[in-house]
């Protein structure tokens, strides 16, 4: 009688225990750093929003800013109109009647005269950030 048959050892099942082993590990350690990737660019846009949102308050900011030097050189009449002036008009020749307030030079007239940071947000259309911001600033310039 042959036997014919497939035998297998046991040193020969150690070393395909350990093949098939090597086989998932290397499979996990590619499926964590492929997930390990999106995370990243996840925490990447969350930065960019984080700047974004940082930059567009700076820019709210700043155009108070504008504004309250822009009605700062008006009252000092270097300034003919306090929301445009001559030099930004597309033509020189209108006239400041034809021509709209920005609701920044509408607020900082409302702080000058008074009025509260909700009163000025309500009245101009303005967030309450920015006007708090311009309440502030003529409070300060009139305490000086």
């Amino acid at each position: 009688m042959s036997n014919s048959g497939l035998f297998i050892t046991w040193p020969q099942l150690l070393y395909l225990g350990i093949v098939v082993l090597s086989f998932y590990v290397v499979e996990l350690l590619f499926f964590w750093l492929r997930h390990g990737r999106k995370n990243k660019s996840s925490i990447n846009l969350e930065q960019f929003q984080v700047q974004l949102d940082d930059l567009r308050q700076e820019l709210a900011s700043s155009k108070v800013k504008i504004a309250a030097l822009a009605a700062q050189l008006h009252a000092a009449n270097l300034l003919d109109d306090p929301v445009f002036p001559l030099s930004l008009h597309s033509n020189p020749l209108e006239t400041a009647d034809s021509l709209t307030e920005s609701p920044y030079a509408h607020a900082i007239r409302l702080a000058q005269t008074g009025a509260d940071a909700p009163e000025v947000a309500a009245a101009c259309g303005i967030s309450r950030g920015e006007a708090d911001l311009i309440v502030a600033i003529y409070r300060s310039a009139e305490r000086n």
